[in-house]
Protein backbone atom coordinates (compact mmCIF):
# COMPACT_ATOMS: atom_id res chain seq x y z
CA UNK A 1 0.00 0.00 0.00
CA UNK A 2 1.12 3.85 -0.51
CA UNK A 3 1.10 6.14 2.00
CA UNK A 4 0.38 9.42 1.47
CA UNK A 5 3.66 10.18 3.53
CA UNK A 6 6.84 7.90 4.13
CA UNK A 7 6.33 6.22 7.55
CA UNK A 8 8.67 6.34 10.42
CA UNK A 9 10.69 3.34 12.07
CA UNK A 10 10.83 2.46 15.75
CA UNK A 11 11.36 -0.04 17.94
CA UNK A 12 7.96 -1.24 20.14
CA UNK A 13 8.30 -0.84 23.51
CA UNK A 14 4.76 -1.39 25.29
CA UNK A 15 1.39 -0.80 24.84
CA UNK A 16 -1.20 0.18 27.22
CA UNK A 17 -5.06 1.50 27.92
CA UNK A 18 -5.86 -0.43 24.52
CA UNK A 19 -5.16 2.43 21.99
CA UNK A 20 -1.59 3.75 23.25
CA UNK A 21 1.60 2.87 21.70
CA UNK A 22 4.95 3.91 23.77
CA UNK A 23 7.95 3.63 20.60
CA UNK A 24 10.85 3.54 20.99
CA UNK A 25 12.02 6.45 18.35
CA UNK A 26 15.31 8.51 17.23
CA UNK A 27 16.23 7.92 20.84
CA UNK A 28 13.15 9.16 22.53
CA UNK A 29 9.72 7.68 23.81
CA UNK A 30 7.01 8.61 22.05
CA UNK A 31 3.53 7.88 22.38
CA UNK A 32 1.19 6.87 19.13
CA UNK A 33 -2.15 5.86 18.76
CA UNK A 34 -3.37 2.30 17.97
CA UNK A 35 -6.26 2.16 15.77
CA UNK A 36 -6.62 -1.63 16.59
CA UNK A 37 -8.20 -2.69 19.99
CA UNK A 38 -8.26 -5.97 19.33
CA UNK A 39 -5.69 -8.26 21.86
CA UNK A 40 -2.76 -8.39 18.84
CA UNK A 41 -1.98 -11.47 20.58
CA UNK A 42 1.58 -12.16 18.97
CA UNK A 43 2.70 -9.17 18.21
CA UNK A 44 2.93 -6.60 20.23
CA UNK A 45 6.74 -8.18 22.00
CA UNK A 46 8.84 -5.71 23.28
CA UNK A 47 11.65 -4.65 20.76
CA UNK A 48 9.60 -5.69 17.37
CA UNK A 49 9.96 -3.25 14.66
CA UNK A 50 7.03 -0.80 14.00
CA UNK A 51 5.98 2.04 11.24
CA UNK A 52 3.91 4.83 12.27
CA UNK A 53 2.70 7.78 10.46
CA UNK A 54 3.13 11.34 11.35
CA UNK A 55 -0.40 13.94 11.39
CA UNK A 56 0.28 17.57 11.39
CA UNK A 57 -3.45 17.91 12.09
CA UNK A 58 -3.58 20.28 15.87
CA UNK A 59 -6.77 19.08 16.52
CA UNK A 60 -5.38 15.50 17.49
CA UNK A 61 -4.62 14.34 20.63
CA UNK A 62 -1.46 12.18 19.30
CA UNK A 63 0.83 13.29 16.61
CA UNK A 64 1.10 9.49 15.16
CA UNK A 65 -0.13 6.25 14.48
CA UNK A 66 0.73 3.22 14.57
CA UNK A 67 0.62 1.46 10.77
CA UNK A 68 2.98 -1.78 10.81
CA UNK A 69 4.57 -4.34 13.29
CA UNK A 70 7.20 -6.57 11.97
CA UNK A 71 6.75 -9.69 13.37
CA UNK A 72 9.35 -12.64 12.32
CA UNK A 73 10.45 -10.94 9.04
CA UNK A 74 6.74 -10.60 8.12
CA UNK A 75 4.75 -7.01 8.19
CA UNK A 76 1.35 -7.18 9.49
CA UNK A 77 -0.44 -4.09 8.83
CA UNK A 78 -2.48 -3.51 12.41
CA UNK A 79 -4.58 0.19 11.36
CA UNK A 80 -7.42 -1.30 10.82
CA UNK A 81 -8.78 2.04 8.96
CA UNK A 82 -6.58 1.37 6.15
CA UNK A 83 -8.18 -1.87 4.90
CA UNK A 84 -10.70 -0.41 2.15
CA UNK A 85 -7.88 1.41 0.69
CA UNK A 86 -5.61 -1.67 1.26
CA UNK A 87 -8.12 -3.80 -1.46
CA UNK A 88 -8.92 -0.95 -3.66
CA UNK A 89 -5.25 -0.30 -4.42
CA UNK A 90 -5.07 -4.30 -5.20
Amino acid sequence: MKFKEKLLLGTLIKRYKRFFVDIEYQNKTITAHCPNSGSMMGLLNKGNCVWFSESNNPKRKLKYTLEIIDVNEKLIGVNTHSTNKIILEA
